[in-house]
């Protein structure tokens, strides 16, 4: 599968089991057929698929899983972000698999600096065996992903892309003008109007778990300079972050049919989101087709 046409990866829910101590695998298959048949890469355990709360075992059998199913689209997985021979370990496990590319997380809680940073990365790019996207997101991680970091891993052979989850668009300008042979994606849906103006290629989205098609036709004119209609996006958006990530996506799924069970594992909880009513509303926005 080819990286560079793909313009939306969708980071996908890990659905569970009623009883939440299992992954519920043909609920995983349903979401990412779906996926596939709009034409969107997927991202396997990444924040919005609880990744810090799967077990290694989880993780591998989840990859394996949907490597199975023989997708016509490309396949990316999350890279352990918080415990260094831990990731290492996840990136022996993917030697022996066929993954498209990694998602490389700045490391979370522990805020390391510029060398910490780049030793960091500069570990996990020469164990990989395929292109990796490095994930700046300081409202998690605590730090951000500094533009010099990019500079040091400049001519690291499987360095091809950032997500970028600031939630603010300079971040683009500074990533593209390290000098270094990069692609920068948008990773706050919306604001990729403004992140496609200063360069981004494409969007790592949410919204896209329970409306892949429409999320695309939007990356799609974003990228082709198309104005906005209206302002459903910024409303969608606002209802999907109503509560912790993924408690609305999954809640809006489950209702749909989409996954059979809406559970999240703790400390998430579903009690955390009070209402349905914007979901509701935003769904039926997209339903009309007035994008």
């Amino acid at each position: 599968m080819n990286l560079e046409n793909t313009i939306l990866w969708t980071a996908v829910v890990t659905p569970f089991s009623k009883d939440g101590k299992s992954i519920d695998y043909t609920s995983v298959e349903n979401i990412c057929r779906m996926q596939s048949e709009a034409g969107n890469g997927i991202v396997l355990a990444g924040s919005t698929g609880e990744g810090l709360s799967l077990s290694r075992l989880e993780r591998q059998s989840l990859v394996k899983f949907v490597l199975g199913l023989k997708l016509n689209t490309p396949i990316m997985a999350g890279v352990p972000s918080y415990n260094f021979d831990e990731a290492m370990e996840w990136m022996d496990f993917c030697k022996e698999v066929n993954l498209s590319a990694h998602l490389m997380t700045t490391p979370m809680y522990t805020k390391p600096g510029l060398s910490g940073q780049t030793e960091w990365f500069e570990a996990l790019l020469n164990k990989s065996h395929a292109p990796a996207m490095l994930y700046n997101i300081p409202s998690r991680t605590g730090v951000k992903l500094f533009p010099e970091t990019i500079k040091n891993l400049n001519g690291q052979k499987h360095l091809w892309a950032i997500k970028d989850s600031s939630g603010q668009v300079e971040s683009v300008v500074d990533f593209l003008e390290t000098g270094v042979n990069i692609k920068v994606f948008c990773g706050d849906d919306y604001l990729m109007p403004a992140m496609a103006a200063e360069g981004a290629c494409g969007l790592v989205s949410v919204l896209s778990n329970p409306w892949p098609k429409q999320t695309h036709a939007y990356v799609k004119n974003c990228l082709e300079g198309v104005p906005l209609k209206n302002k459903i996006w910024w409303r969608a958006t606002k209802a999907m972050f109503s509560a912790s990530n993924p408690v609305p996506a999954k809640s809006l799924m489950k209702q749909l049919g989409i996954i059979a069970n809406a559970n999240v594992r703790l400390p998430l909880s579903l009690n955390d989101l009070k209402s349905m009513e914007a979901l509701n509303l935003s769904h039926a926005e997209m339903s009309k087709g007035q994008l």
